[in-house]
């Protein structure tokens, strides 16, 4: 490190820190996108069990195993391993080790960023937004999508009226 950075410095590490900010921006969606697929996967099975569960597990941890899952959800192992199947039926969770033993699972979208599935060809599919259960809870998440956009047009303004 310099004592004094110079201007090409700062701009390298600005130029950075956007990188790893649009890295992290597409991160959060690929979260976004995993928690929405499980949501209308839980919505579409006649008897969801742990299934809820798995999905919010599947957020704080995206690659799982049976054991891992039997560990944190406190299932047998042949019960997690019965879960994780739902999962991979439902379109949660494709296989990435394709062996009979010591398995592991991702969701798709990570499992494609990774390499380990191949993306799929053609035009992409809209997802439609997941239906809430309630009002109130409808009501709740138009009120965080209002405050959301007021902070990007906050955002915008301000990083528009900084450049000029």
């Amino acid at each position: 490190m310099k004592r004094i950075p110079t201007e090409a410095d700062w701009l390298a590490a600005i130029n950075g820190l956007g990188s790893a900010a649009r890295t992290a921006l597409a991160r959060l969606n690929d979260l976004e996108q995993i928690y929405r697929r499980g949501l209308r996967a839980v919505a579409c099975e006649y008897r969801p069990g742990a299934l809820p569960s798995l999905l919010a597990l599947l957020l704080m941890r995206p690659m799982v195993s049976p054991q891992t899952v039997a560990d944190m959800l406190q299932f047998s192992v042949a019960g997690a391993s019965k879960l994780i199947q739902r999962a991979v039926a439902a379109g949660m969770l494709v296989e990435i080790t394709k062996r009979k033993t010591w398995k592991a699972f991702l969701p798709p979208d990570l499992a494609v960023h990774f390499g380990f599935a191949s993306p799929r060809r053609g035009r992409p599919r809209l997802d439609p937004p997941a239906l809430p259960a309630d009002r109130n809870m409808a009501a709740a998440l138009d009120a965080f999508d209002t405050e959301m956009a007021a902070i990007d047009r906050l955002l915008s303004s301000r990083s528009n009226a900084g450049g000029a």
